[in-house]
This record gives structure tokens, C-alpha cells and sequence, in this order.
């Protein structure tokens, strides 16, 4: 019987190509990966089926990678992922320490609101997970050095989602200013969007397909609005959440 990190370079190869796939049309070759039997394949859950988390779920099927685990606290997202996937209704939670309760996965997919990414990458590493986890790493520096602290303390496999820091035209850039290509490094200009506000909107009804308690998690209790927890067309199909200190 194989140990629970026992796949560690077929782990590490998935999860590196993921930091690439989400972002460029590249597909790891299936020999990256060495025989596809069933049995040698990474298996792989996923947290936070959203835009992103179905996203990366697809890339990682194109790798070869074998999902076999949907969790995510709304059940429409959840379906949907679990469909595309193959997924049965056995392999879908609205827990994900249930899902992480499961032996037969390797690997996870973290993809869900900022302010759940460090508790879940350190629950699935302490339960013997490899992770990739979507950007942000984290919402404070403190957090950002406790996960640290668990992958080292774990020896975990962990890669984080931050794309264009992880695709090869940047690496390349990088080692040039680093070897003195350019000279004399000066002066960095940095270029950021501006923020936006949302403004405030009226408490509705929480739907019947959205475990709201379980969206909070960690943050602070607050009243339900599709503006806090959905896309929204009035912002361009962006997520509110990304505008409320809260949670990004």
C-alpha cells in the first residue's frame, strides 16, 4: 500500500502545470505523467466549484488528473462541476472536511473566497493533501507565514495560483534583471486597478441552493445579499465579495 505521499513527483508535475494551464492553452502531455492506468493517476478534490474552480478542474482533467471529489457551499456550482466531471452524487459535499476525510484523494483544488483559503489549505495538508490554491495566498501576512509553516512542517507539495508569476515568459524576465541584462536596476513602476465600491444593499432572502453559514465560515456575520456572495451583472459579472475587506 502506498503511502499518502508517495506520488510526490506526479503530484508536484500536476500541480506546477496547473500554475501555467489556468492561464496559457498549454496541456501537460500525458507523458509527463508516465502510465495512465487508473491506479497511477493523481486524484484530485475540488474546493470552490466556481468560474475558477471549474476552470482549473477542467485543466486538470486535460493533465490527466483524475477527479473524483466536488465540495462547495452552493449546490448549483456543485452540480455543475460534478457533471462535467464525472463526479457521482457519493463524491459531493457541502463540507469540505468531509471531503478531506476522504483516503483515496491526493490532491486538492482550493478555489473558493479569499478569507477560506489558509484555513482550508492547512486542514487539507494536515490531513495529508498536496494543494494548489487559488490566488490570493492570503489576507494577512500572518496567515500567509502559518501556511508556510504547515507546508514545511508537512513536507507538503503546494503551489500557489499567482499565474504570471509562474508562467515562463516572467521566469525568464526575471532571471535576465537578476544576471544584469538590463543594467543597474533602478526604478520599478507599478501598475494596479483602482478598487470600487459597492455601496450598501438591502438584506434578502438567502436561496435554498446556498449553505450562506458555511460561505461565512470565518468572517464576521453579516446578512445575506447576491451582492456579498454572487457575480453580479451591475459589476460586470464580478463576485461582490471581492470588494468587501471581509473577505478579499
Amino acid at each position: 500500500m502506498t503511502s499518502p505521499r508517495s506520488q510526490k513527483m506526479t503530484r508536484r508535475q500536476l500541480l506546477q502545470g496547473m500554475g501555467a494551464a489556468v492561464t496559457l492553452p498549454t496541456i501537460v502531455p500525458a507523458s509527463v505523467f508516465g502510465a495512465n492506468a487508473p491506479s497511477n493517476r493523481v486524484t484530485v478534490g475540488v474546493i470552490g466549484s466556481g468560474g475558477k474552480g471549474t476552470g482549473g478542474m477542467r485543466n486538470l482533467m486535460a493533465a490527466k488528473g483524475q477527479i473524483v471529489a466536488i465540495c462547495d457551499v452552493n449546490k448549483r456550482n456543485r452540480d455543475q462541476a460534478a457533471k462535467i466531471a464525472g463526479v457521482p452524487e457519493s463524491g459531493c459535499f457541502v463540507d469540505f472536511q468531509d471531503l478531506l476525510a476522504r483516503e483515496d484523494i491526493d490532491a486538492v483544488l482550493i478555489a473558493t473566497p479569499d478569507h477560506w483559503h489558509i484555513l482550508q489549505s492547512i486542514a487539507a495538508i494536515k490531513a495529508g493533501k498536496d494543494v494548489y490554491c487559488e490566488k490570493p495566498l492570503s489576507n494577512t501576512i500572518a496567515e500567509g507565514r502559518a501556511l508556510a509553516k504547515t507546508v514545511k512542517r508537512y513536507s507538503a507539495i503546494f503551489q500557489h495560483g499567482t499565474q504570471l508569476r509562474s508562467m515562463n515568459a516572467t521566469r525568464q524576465a526575471c532571471e535576465l534583471v537578476r544576471n544584469g541584462y538590463i543594467g543597474k536596476l533602478e526604478k520599478i513602476v507599478i501598475g494596479s486597478p483602482p478598487g470600487r465600491a459597492t455601496g450598501h444593499h438591502p438584506e434578502e432572502q438567502v436561496p435554498e441552493w446556498l449553505d450562506y453559514d458555511r460561505w461565512l465560515g470565518p468572517a464576521p456575520q453579516a446578512p445575506y445579499s447576491r451582492w456579498r456572495c454572487l457575480r453580479v451583472p451591475e459589476i460586470d459579472g464580478l463576485a461582490g465579495w471581492y470588494f468587501v475587506s471581509d473577505y478579499s
